[in-house]
């Protein structure tokens, strides 16, 4: 949520790209972001109008001549998003949630055949003046193919709009073109560190078109979700289009849509108001995980002799695993608890000591700084789809930022790895759900707040797990904790520490977790609170948080979860996790913690423990050399194997992910064997 000051170094050197493939020189387009246009809300998602088919200057576009009225734009990225931001240091589009491995891209496409996209150049813009490094492979793609690089371009953070990338490459005739902005690791000297994910963004992309000539179009697909060549795409049947008149009008009654070459079943929702019309399509079914897909959308005008359009999508479904739950032991879904308050046995305990005196001192759920939110509290999903008061701004009649107003419908972003009982779940919190909050908070040390429920009487019970919708959102100095005790809270027990993926989650020499510093590291920006009894200033490293008791720290690094910085959607999960110490106990309860200084938010829903069916292997039988072992098979169970219990070495059998039996050769070696769930 919040941006790390950081310090000052000397300004990073001019760095360009590419090879000049032009035909002469063409007038521009450029996306300078310096006003933001009519309905773009400040550091919220680009308008995907934005930058389309324009043949003179408007609000953040400035054009040099002809301008490019035949070519759309489509602003893409998989991991996070192209945001609109207008402030002091940027008017730039700032690439969101932009961590290794993601990429930002800018789909250029002709509405006429005769019409060439020529894609120029733009500049990397760093936020801060900062020891902050970055590395970005650019290219220029037609589909899947790479017509230019990639190129490497790697820069320290200076402030400013100085890392210019010129590629001007041209496109053939109707050729759709897709600029590629891969974040990848790149080599840190010391003080050197890897850029933040959202300190980074690019201003003054430049593009034009070929001919100088303005063709005339048909209806056009203006938008599409899933896009073209996306990966990690729902793995439900969703498909939505917006298609405009051109000089024709699209022909009532020729709209078909395809589904991997067939036409879908029932037909789309077709919807008309004015000049746009759109398709929509939505299917009870799960597709297979990973899959490649293809939506084909074909339609005609309503010129003589008529002209068919077509416009096709393929995507990549996501990787996910199907979690298969019972019906639960218990299960708080939160619903029949009024906003404001806890269902009958949970408890909150916060330790918000230094509220400000301009914070809003009455309960009112539309202001994240009132105090409705010193503690966990129910909240109606729906009012994440409107606005808040934040740092209690309207309580004082001063100006809100609109940014601000909107930011927490991303409370509900949607994952799209959430799949349970082979159904995929868009909405984690439905209803009601308990809500932990810290952004948007003006309290001096911080915010900490514990959920404890009830004792659950699990006797009789065994392999039990706990199984709950959450909707955590990491910040760079932020604590989520889970925990159980069997003991009515006189011990605690593990389960998850949710922590941030950077320096905060300390190392050994050989990467793997250090849990006790991790814990007891002292931090400048980690929350703190006023002892009740003693007056004492606590807090200020993670291990304050948590329940486990310390002399147990140094062995908690199995649970210990990395997550992203700032991203919306990464952490909305539907979490499982197994209490062994919780089998056959009377007396049961979980422990909800958040600490954090301005630091987002934990939303919790559906609630469940259950005793989940063992995995266990059936038969062993010999067959020659073979040996063929036998179990129960689900999707994402695998066999592994290692040849020594003392120092095991588990290595996956192969063809056993999902099977329900393997024929393993006979190695001669003493070999024990395992099946493992992925929860």
């Amino acid at each position: 949520m919040k941006r790390k000051t950081l310090a000052r170094l000397r300004p990073a050197a001019f760095v360009a790209l590419g090879v000049f493939l032009g035909r002469g020189a063409q007038a521009d387009t450029i996306l300078d972001f310096d006003i933001r246009p009519v309905g773009q809300a400040n550091n919220a998602a680009v308008l995907q109008s934005f930058g389309d088919n324009t043949s003179a200057s408007s609000d953040g576009v400035t054009v040099s001549g002809f301008g490019t009225s035949n070519v759309g734009l489509t602003w893409q990225a998989t991991g996070g998003r192209w945001d609109h931001y207008l402030d002091s240091v940027w008017s730039a589009g700032q690439l969101d949630s932009s961590n290794i491995g993601d990429l930002h891209e800018l789909v250029f496409t002709p509405n006429n055949p005769l019409a060439a996209v020529v894609v120029k150049s733009f500049n990397f813009h760093p936020y801060y003046i900062s020891s902050e490094k970055y590395s970005y492979d650019v290219s220029v793609l037609a589909g899947t193919n790479v017509l230019s690089g990639p190129t490497n371009i790697t820069f320290l953070a200076n402030g400013d709009k100085d890392h210019p990338v010129t590629l001007d490459y041209t496109g053939a005739a109707g050729q759709t073109l897709t600029l590629r902005l891969a974040r990848v690791t790149t080599e840190l000297t010391p003080p050197e560190i890897a850029g933040s994910a959202g300190n980074i963004a690019v201003d003054d992309i430049t593009f034009a078109q070929f001919p100088e000539t303005e063709f005339s179009t048909g209806p056009q697909v203006i938008s599409v979700t899933p896009a073209n060549n996306q990966a990690g795409v729902a793995p439900d049947y969703f498909y939505r289009a917006s298609i405009t008149n051109g000089t024709t009008a699209l022909a009532s009654g020729t709209i078909q849509l395809r589904f991997n070459g067939s036409l879908v079943s029932p037909a789309p929702a077709i919807t008309a108001d004015g000049g746009l019309t759109t398709v929509s399509y939505e299917a009870a079914a799960l597709l297979p995980t990973g899959s490649t897909n293809r939506y084909t959308l074909t339609f005609e005008d309503d010129g003589v002799p008529a002209k068919r359009f077509t416009n096709e999508v393929q995507y990549i479904v996501v990787n996910f695993v199907d979690i298969k739950l019972p019906p639960p032991i218990v299960l708080e879904n939160f619903d029949g608890t009024a906003e404001g308050s806890l269902p009958a046995g949970w408890t909150g305990i916060n330790l918000d000591t230094q509220r400000d005196p301009t914070s809003e001192p009455d309960i009112n759920v539309a202001n994240l700084d009132s105090a409705a939110y010193t503690n966990w509290t129910v909240v109606n999903a729906s009012r994440f789809t409107n606005t808040f008061d934040t740092y209690s701004q309207l309580f004082n009649n001063l100006i809100q930022p609109p940014a601000e107003a909107t930011d927490y419908r991303r409370v509900l972003s949607v994952n799209p790895a959430n799949v349970a009982n082979g159904v995929f779940v868009r909405n984690l919190a439905s209803g009601a759900f308990v809500f932990g909050n810290s952004g948007y908070r003006a309290d001096a040390l911080g915010q900490i707040g514990y959920l404890f429920s009830p004792d659950f009487d699990l006797t009789g019970k065994t392999n039990v797990y706990l199984s709950y919708h959450s909707l955590w959102e990491q910040n760079q100095d932020s604590i989520g904790a889970v925990e159980y005790s069997i003991d009515m809270g006189m011990t605690w027990q593990p389960i998850v520490y949710m922590l941030n993926n950077g320096s905060d989650v300390a190392t050994n020499l050989d990467g793997s977790i250090d849990a006790l510093t991790t814990f007891t590291n002292v931090w400048g920006d980690v929350a703190r609170y006023i002892d009740s009894g003693t007056g004492e200033t606590n807090g200020g490293f993670y291990g304050a948080f948590i329940g486990v008791d310390s002399n147990r720290w140094s062995t908690l690094a199995p649970f210990i979860s990395r997550r992203v910085d700032d991203n919306n959607v990464e952490s909305k999960r539907i979490e499982i996790f197994r209490l062994p110490l919780a089998d056959n106990q009377a007396k049961v309860r979980l422990r909800f913690a958040h600490a954090g200084t301005d630091s987002w938010y934990f939303g919790v829903d559906n609630v469940g423990l259950y005793s989940l069916p063992a995995v266990r292997i059936n038969s062993t039988v010999r067959s020659g050399n073979n040996l063929t072992i036998s179990w129960n098979g689900a999707a994402g169970t695998k066999l592994q194997k290692t040849t020594s219990l003392g120092s095991p070495n588990w290595q996956d059998v192969p063809a056993s992910n999902g099977a329900n039996s393997v024929n393993d050769p006979l190695s001669g070696v003493e070999t024990y064997y395992r099946l493992v769930r992925p929860y």
